[in-house]
């Protein structure tokens, strides 16, 4: 039996954050298919592992506990597997980490896919991903990711920029210009060790896919005009 089982769809995006962190973790998990992530989806609130809306949710095998929602997940790996700061400030840091990796991916599917990303929507919001890009660069200027105790912000900056511009190479050039550091940072994070591992595991289970659905495929389009 697996360590772990994540609920997630067959796509990198926020469930990449967990896979990374339980590589990382060199803790074992299972991915059910699709129809169990739907079902466990559908459940009543009070019949699931925990009550959640939607996936990833990451259940422990050995004692059944459970959380959902990508933040929350990672801090609850962060602390099992001692990859968190210890001192407030800085823990309080790394989560925001996270926190701000979550709105990205918000923000970069329009909230899911209410809506589609056109030419002129994709230029209107360019320089945002810009800013966004420049709040990592300045983050770790400010505070360095480099200490042992930044383990967790390394691997989450990392997930983020690194899955994100190998899917859409077109942003690549974006990042190198707005946060070389982070950049250099990714390439590092992401070559070595078992974070290179379950890279590659990615890129054979999910190829190009990012986000998956019409949201990516408007996405797509938009990048490349």
């Amino acid at each position: 039996m697996s360590d772990f089982t994540l609920y997630y769809w067959p796509v990198p995006f926020r469930g990449e954050f967990v896979r990374a962190l339980l590589a990382q973790a060199r803790a074992t998990v299972d991915e059910p298919d699709i129809d169990a992530v739907s079902a466990a989806m559908q459940l009543d609130p009070r019949d699931q592992p925990v009550p959640h809306m939607a996936p990833p949710m990451l259940v422990d095998n050995t004692s059944g506990e459970a959380v959902a929602e990508m933040p929350a997940i990672c801090l609850w790996l962060g602390e099992r597997f001692d990859l968190l700061p210890r001192a407030p400030h800085p823990k309080a840091l790394a989560l925001k980490i996270v926190n701000d990796a979550n709105d990205v991916l918000d923000e970069m599917t329009l909230d899911g896919g209410r809506s589609m990303w056109t030419p002129e929507s994709w230029a209107d919001y360019r320089p945002r991903l810009r800013h966004w890009m420049a709040i990592w660069e300045a983050t770790m200027e400010k505070n360095g990711f480099s200490e042992n105790e930044a383990e967790f912000a390394r691997i989450v900056t990392a997930t983020l920029w690194g899955t994100m511009t190998e899917r859409l190479p077109e942003l690549r050039s974006i990042l190198d210009q707005e946060a070389p550091r982070v950049a250099k940072l990714t390439d590092a994070t992401r070559s070595n060790g078992p974070l290179a591992v379950q890279a590659e595991e990615s890129r054979r289970r999910f190829g190009d896919t990012w986000c998956g659905g019409d949201i990516e495929k408007s996405l797509r389009r938009a990048v490349r005009t």
